[in-house]
């Protein structure tokens, strides 16, 4: 089963990543992983700090790292395992550059919802979990502890094959109950989601019997991943809905889950998985806690900065 080798707990100050701290120092001792706190120190404040206070970036760097070694010693975790590095530059870029330098596999950070809409996660982790080449991890910063219940998001392609492991991974961790789900779209909900404008469609099975062949499907896929979970308790779901989105928030208010696993490329097509369609929206508006698994030959787009 995955474990993590290495992880990168991302560092803004904030209640949120204080959260975001202590999971990602959780799940470090959990997997006896290697933990490296990061902050990246915007190349403005760098500049001003330098003219204001007469001194070099060194000296800058020096009394920042100290007040990340402070935080971390102050966050209530095994500050210990801990290790800090400062970074000067633009936030994304140095936090793809310090999972590149740790041979980092999980990226961890803060939701940090504006002040306008508390619910939506900040641009630098919305940013990280499209391009990061990491698997990323968005805490809540209402997260304590271990997590409770766990929704997988399944569309049969590969990579959420591996989100499926990572999700079953944590769950045995956590001891939470596990809830894989896949959203299937006849050719009539996907026709109610286009507002009823379809051309007609030929005879086709019905509902009880797509769904009978659906949930077999489910089963044969899982099943490789499931047969020795021991007391796991890991349900096959299926949900019939012509919006993933929502069906997949439903089952998070339904199971009070805290947890969603999602792949963040799915099987070809328009109902992918896919981030910035339908994955993007569950990041922006579930009330809990995201694990954003990447394929395996994921890499960031040269020269994205924004």
């Amino acid at each position: 089963m995955k474990t993590f080798h290495h992880i990168i707990a991302a560092v803004d100050f904030t209640p949120s990543c204080r959260a975001a701290l202590h999971e990602a120092v959780r799940r470090a001792l959990l997997d006896g992983s290697q933990i490296t706190a990061v902050h990246v120190m915007d190349e403005f404040l760098v500049k001003e700090l330098k003219v204001a206070l007469s001194i070099d970036e060194a000296t800058v760097r020096k009394e920042w790292l100290a007040k990340l070694r402070r935080f971390v010693d102050e966050s209530d975790v095994a500050a210990d395992l801990v290790n800090t590095e400062v970074r000067v530059g633009h936030p994304f870029l140095e936090l793809v550059q310090a999972c590149a330098t740790h041979s980092a596999d999980l990226l961890v950070m803060g939701a940090r919802g504006s002040k306008d809409e508390q619910g939506r996660i900040g641009t630098i982790a919305a940013k990280c979990v499209r391009k990061a080449p990491v698997d990323v991890l968005i805490v809540r910063k209402s997260q304590h502890g271990p997590f409770q219940h766990v929704v997988a998001c399944v569309d049969f392609s590969e990579n959420s094959a591996k989100a499926v492991q990572f999700a079953l991974h944590v769950a045995d961790q956590d001891k939470a109950g596990l809830d894989c789900l896949h959203v299937y779209q006849s050719a009539v909900t996907m026709a109610l989601d286009y507002g009823g404008f379809a051309t007609p469609l030929p005879p086709m099975e019905t509902d009880d019997q797509a769904l009978a062949a659906m949930q077999a499907e489910l089963d044969a896929f899982l099943e490789p991943f499931t047969r020795k979970t021991g007391t796991l308790a890991v349900k096959h779901l299926i949900k019939e809905s012509p919006n993933i989105r929502e069906a997949i928030q439903e089952q998070v208010s339904q199971s009070q889950a805290d947890l969603v696993v999602l792949g963040t490329r799915g099987k070809s097509g328009l109902r992918e998985l896919l981030i910035g369609t339908t994955a993007e929206k569950i990041l922006q508006h579930a009330p809990c806690s995201i694990l954003a698994v990447k394929p395996d030959d994921f890499v960031t787009p040269a020269g994205t900065t924004a």
